[in-house]
């Protein structure tokens, strides 16, 4: 059966509607062709030319963001502590790097100064000394060309310009300084690239340049300069205090050949013109290999003298006035010598107001209907022998919708239900698809509910989950969110639901996508997560080791990003134990839970608690410990009887890979020797030991323990067992 919404026909009716209709198609063939040709001949003309638009706006804009990356790329080192902000050698160094990885960077300069405040039309004031500049040119556009470094500073009151050149094969050689003899030179802060961004009014701003000559090439005449824009941003340190202005500057060389661009590309004579104006009608791009640069109103363009004359009928239509923001594309037609031009004119996001211009002859489009209109004879001739062969079609689109069943069929065999439309012109067709995905639907929603790995399990064995378990090894882990009440008392709670399911957002794509793990459950804004269950997995302790300290890395990214901006941190502690734990399925024979029980649940619960005791964020168990701790470095923490326990066990705190955060080495040695001479009762000698590190949380905590000691020394014998009483 045909089915067209709520009406259903057989199969023989579809055929002789299908013969009527290709009579009757026939017949309105040529007069809805002719009629309609050029409408959609035109509209072919505009989706080429808002297409071919819209790719070179992004391909310019795409070229500006250059920029944008490497001043986000600078103030992220910065944030990040990568190098000195105030140290000239590694501000050299970070540009050096810069400039070197990005090829269309002509370059780089930072200049700074210790800011006071600003003075009352918003203009910063910086103390007298502790300016300077540093600046990294390209010689060429060429990416082999070497880099100039020019150190512009103050000595014995005097501004004085330092000067190296270095190429990419000797970028890592100590090349010397050379200064430069010059009688005078002006004070880089008082330019306005520097003042400009640097006041209040435009602090934290991106300001960019139009086209204007590479300071490089100041000395050279002007045939011999290059073009670049460049872009101005303050900089600040990871307090947020000022530093200075980064200044970008990028060659115009691959905005100049946008005018090379063809639109078809097939066609060696394809008569599109591509250009980019501003919105007087300037040219910014040369649409010959010989346009001379010149200046309009203290900008770089072009001369249109030269340009064909459609190209400067573009240039001085009012239109161009009429691109905003609201509406950044238009388009229009003109005549000139009996000959229809049309032009599309697009804004460029992120430039200095730029407008790109494609414009071309009507008849490119229009001359071939005449070759249209002897196809549509050929395509008479094809519709009558189609009017013969359409009972086989009939049956063809059958067994298509036959092969779409057995596809889905398949599918739902290799565990794949992923959702398709289910489409057919024949209603029992309609009805086996539809019924496969609310098949496959259902099982999609069982899987949110409960793990993923069980549902396929039982999905492959076809068996009814009954209620038990056995007794298996398993990794377990325990987060909660420090303060999260006192949080939440202080936000509405939209965005409490808003801030929350952001979070657990990151957590779960990191256990459950990038580690492998199983949420078994979220307790507020706590998380429940397995390994090796219910899908065994080798090396499931060191896994779930990477994937706490991967969470760490992802909420971290989270907390930096701009959609988290001005929402509080919310700090994670992280409890992880390994044991044998009991797994099944629990609760009532028609309303089952899988998950796992035992005492070692209750213990990873317990370690994930006694992180507020010690301002740490990850604690493991021993039987973590002793089977990871040649792939990762840990802090023996304590001798602790949880909660509800009287045998101490010992506990340990996560730091990290082996290899990585040397510089708590020290501290961490001091504190296990501390930790001997507080379980040898010592405690002199472990405050000694841990006095000058009491900004670490376990040290602290141990200080304030063997202190209390040596008031009230615990009694004989002490087996140095600490009872922990939180839950």
């Amino acid at each position: 059966m045909f089915r067209i919404r709520n009406i259903q026909i057989t199969l023989v009716q579809l055929f002789s509607i299908s013969l009527t209709f290709l009579v009757i198609l026939l017949c309105l063939l040529f007069y809805i062709l002719f009629q309609n040709y050029q409408t959609s001949i035109m509209q072919v003309s505009n989706d080429l030319r808002e297409d071919a638009s819209n790719e070179l706006a992004e391909k310019v804009t795409s070229y500006l963001n250059q920029a944008k990356e490497t001043e986000d790329s600078f103030q992220t080192a910065i944030q990040h502590q990568v190098f000195n902000p105030r140290d000239p050698t590694a501000i050299e160094t970070m540009l050096f790097f810069l400039l070197l990885t990005d090829i269309d960077l002509s370059e780089i300069s930072f200049t700074y100064g210790d800011k006071i405040g600003y003075d009352q039309e918003g203009n910063i004031l910086l103390t007298p000394m502790g300016r300077g500049e540093i600046s990294l040119f390209r010689t060429s556009s060429e990416s082999s060309s070497p880099i100039e470094t020019r150190y512009v500073y103050q000595k014995n009151g005097q501004w004085v310009s330092s000067l190296r050149i270095r190429s990419i094969q000797n970028a890592l050689s100590s090349i010397p300084f050379t200064q430069e003899n010059i009688n005078s030179i002006p004070d880089p802060t008082t330019y306005p690239t520097f003042t400009t961004p640097a006041s209040k009014q435009y602090t934290g701003q991106d300001i960019w340049s139009d086209l204007h000559w590479a300071q490089i090439d100041e000395n050279l005449p002007e045939n011999k300069r290059h073009v670049e824009l460049s872009l101005q941003r303050t900089v600040t340190d990871d307090k947020g205090d000022f530093l200075g202005v980064l200044r970008v500057g990028l060659f115009s060389k691959q905005i100049a050949d946008i005018g090379q661009f063809k639109v078809i590309s097939h066609d060696s004579n394809d008569p599109h013109i591509v250009f980019i104006t501003d919105r007087s009608g300037h040219l910014i791009t040369s649409l010959n290999a010989t346009g001379t640069p010149i200046i309009i109103d203290d900008n770089i363009r072009f001369s249109s003298e030269d340009a064909p004359p459609q190209v400067k009928l573009s240039l001085q239509n009012p239109l161009l006035n009429s691109i905003t923001d609201e509406t950044p594309v238009q388009a229009t037609q003109f005549r000139y010598l009996d000959e229809t031009y049309l032009v599309t004119y697009r804004e460029i996001q992120g430039s200095q107001g730029w407008i790109l211009g494609v414009v071309v002859p009507q008849s490119y489009y229009v001359g071939p209907l005449e070759l249209i209109r002897d196809r549509l004879l050929f395509a008479a001739a094809i519709i009558i022998f189609l009017l013969s062969v359409s009972g086989y079609f009939v049956q063809r689109a059958f067994k298509r919708g036959q092969a779409k069943i057995i596809h889905e069929t398949i599918k739902m065999h290799d565990f794949d239900f992923t959702a398709s439309e289910p489409r057919s012109f024949f209603r029992d067709v309609y009805q086996i698809l539809t019924s496969l995905e609310a098949a496959k639907t259902a099982l999609r929603a069982m899987g949110k509910y409960v793990p993923i790995g069980l549902v396929k399990q039982l999905y492959q064995s076809q068996k009814e989950p009954t209620l038990g378990g056995e007794i298996q090894e398993v990794t377990m882990l325990f987060t909660d969110i420090q303060n999260f009440t006192s949080i939440s008392e202080k936000l509405p709670v939209n965005k409490l639901a808003d801030i929350l399911g952001k979070y657990l957002k990151v957590m779960t794509y990191v256990i459950q996508n990038n580690r492998q793990g199983t949420i078994d459950k979220y307790i507020g804004d706590g998380i429940m997560a397995l390994w090796n269950v219910p899908i065994p997995l080798p090396h499931h302790d060191q896994i779930a080791c990477l994937a706490v300290l991967d969470c760490v890395s992802a909420l971290q990214e989270l907390f930096s990003s701009a959609e988290w901006k001005g929402l509080p941190r919310l700090e994670t502690r992280f409890g992880l134990h390994k044991d044998q734990v009991i797994v099944g399925n629990f609760g009532a024979p028609d309303r089952l839970n899988f998950t796992v029980i035992g005492n070692g649940v209750n213990t990873a619960s317990r370690l994930e608690s006694l992180n507020k005791q010690y301002g740490t964020s990850i604690i493991v168990s021993e039987t973590i410990f002793k089977s990871t701790k040649d792939v990762f470095t840990f802090r023996l923490l304590d001798l602790v009887a949880v909660k509800g326990k009287s045998e101490g066990i010992y506990v340990y705190e996560l730091i990290g890979k082996k290899g990585e955060k040397p510089e708590l080495n020290n501290i961490l040695l001091k504190y296990e020797e501390g930790f001997k001479a507080y379980q040898s009762r010592r405690f002199e000698e472990a405050i000694s030991l841990l006095q000058g590190q009491l900004s670490d949380g376990p040290s602290k905590t141990l200080h304030t323990r063997c202190s209390l000691f040596l008031k009230n020394p615990p009694p004989d014998p002490w087996d140095g067992i600490y009872v922990s009483m939180i839950k």
